[in-house]
């Protein structure tokens, strides 16, 4: 099994500041040390975590999409956290056999400001993942809670630097550590702060607004200028700028592109943001950022069999309105019943025009889950690249089942269809 694109950099990230500190301090079988080196992995973590979640070109270089990138950011920053909460209570463990007060005194923000430092960035780091990962809040809450995380790294980065004891007899080490937090900092500065002066965004006009059903709503977009390149399956972040639309930054797949730059998204009302999008009325503004993602069915082979799961069909509209004729191709579209169907019209269009994509909608009250077994049907699965978009619990699903018929792990594409921040 290959690791995931991005793992190497990550991991020698992560190892640097570890084998700085073995070097200069080699490994004691103690309860302290654990503490001391956690600190070190915490805060690298903690660094890196934050550094992933900047949405920057070179992410996609490294890491193949920005999904896979954030898919790190979530997990190192999980992993830092964990280390950062045992860091104290393993170095306290030196004062509990003589003092619980000592003990409680040496947690507590009380005394020495680089300790107190250290305990706040602590809290509001806890605070901040619990609230972010664990409590479903509303998007426009989850992002402005989620932003105090960089309050915590400031204050967790000058602890660090500042803390008296080992690391100030370790001169690389803390240049390391000086390097990781003028890192944090300008990336911090580039996306919060700076982010509308540095991130280019290009105007674009709504076209047209089509409300398919209580749960769909399709919108076109034209730009006011010059629109940008697309690869089909690719996704854009979108800011309406409209009375009955809050002002609110979301990503979404673009199901077509047109040669005067246009682009169009379909989405479904799933919260507070989606569910007011038929507000949007022609010649509203929008500001998009984008386009990501390296989701596009030129990255596998001529024979394919995408498998989309409910608002995941987006990103295959893009991928059959442009699928070359030397490509055969079969789409299975799962619904959970009939009002599910968001682009009835569009597969009924593309089947007359593609005739070497085949086309299935999969209304799974009717027939159960679909299986990759059935989606495989008649095709090769060794020969066969997989395409899939869907809910996270869809796509897991189906990779365990690909794997279990012996399809390829490079034959096995995603995109995770969930929130990027």
């Amino acid at each position: 099994m290959r690791l995931p694109k991005g793992t190497i950099p990550v991991s020698l990230f992560l190892a640097l500041p570890l084998a700085l500190w073995l070097v200069a301090e080699p490994p004691v079988a103690s309860i302290p040390y654990l503490g001391r080196i956690l600190g070190v992995f915490g805060f690298s973590a903690f660094t890196l975590a934050i550094l992933l979640a900047i949405r920057i070109p070179l992410q996609e270089k490294i890491f193949g999409d920005l999904g896979q990138s954030y898919r790190f950011h979530q997990t190192i920053g999980t992993l830092a956290l964990m280390a950062l909460v045992l860091h104290p209570l393993f170095l306290a463990w030196q004062f509990i056999e003589f003092s619980l007060k000592d003990t409680a005194i040496f947690l507590l923000p009380v005394g020495d400001l680089a300790k107190n430092l250290g305990v706040f960035s602590l809290i509001i780091m806890t605070v901040c993942i619990i609230c972010t990962y664990y409590v479903r809040l509303p998007y426009h809450i989850w992002k402005k809670v989620h932003q105090y995380l960089a309050l915590a790294f400031i204050l967790g980065a000058i602890h660090g630097v500042m803390i008296g004891g080992d690391i100030q007899t370790m001169p690389l080490l803390k240049l390391l550590f000086v390097i990781f937090l003028a890192l944090g900092v300008c990336a911090i500065v580039y996306r919060v702060l700076f982010n509308r002066l540095f991130v280019h965004r290009t105007p674009y006009v709504v076209k047209s607004v089509n409300v398919i059903n209580e749960k769909f709503v399709d919108v076109t977009l034209t730009p006011k200028d010059r629109g940008f390149d697309i690869k089909p399956g690719q996704f854009a972040y979108i800011t309406y700028m409209s009375n009955g639309v809050k002002a609110e930054e979301h990503p979404f797949s673009i199901a077509a592109s047109g040669p005067n730059g246009s682009i169009r998204f379909v989405t479904k009302k799933l919260g507070d943001f989606t569910n007011t999008l038929h507000n949007l009325v022609v010649g509203d503004e929008a500001m998009v950022e984008g386009p990501y993602g390296s989701f596009t069915y030129t990255s596998g082979g001529k024979t394919q069999c995408w498998i989309a799961g409910g608002i995941g069909i987006t990103p295959f509209l893009a991928f059959a309105e442009s699928l070359p004729d030397d490509y055969n191709a079969t789409l299975y579209y799962a619904i959970s019943d009939d009002t599910e169907n968001a682009v009835e019209r569009d597969l009924a269009t593309l089947a007359k025009r593609k005739p070497n994509l085949k086309i299935a909608v999969w209304n799974s009250k009717e027939k159960g889950f679909l299986t990759a077994a059935s989606a495989l049907t008649g095709l090769d699965p060794a020969k066969t690249d997989v395409f899939l978009c869907g809910p996270g619990g869809m796509v897991k699903a189906m990779r365990d089942q690909l794997f279990a018929l012996n399809v390829p792990h490079h034959h096995i594409h995603q995109e995770k269809f969930s929130m990027l921040p």
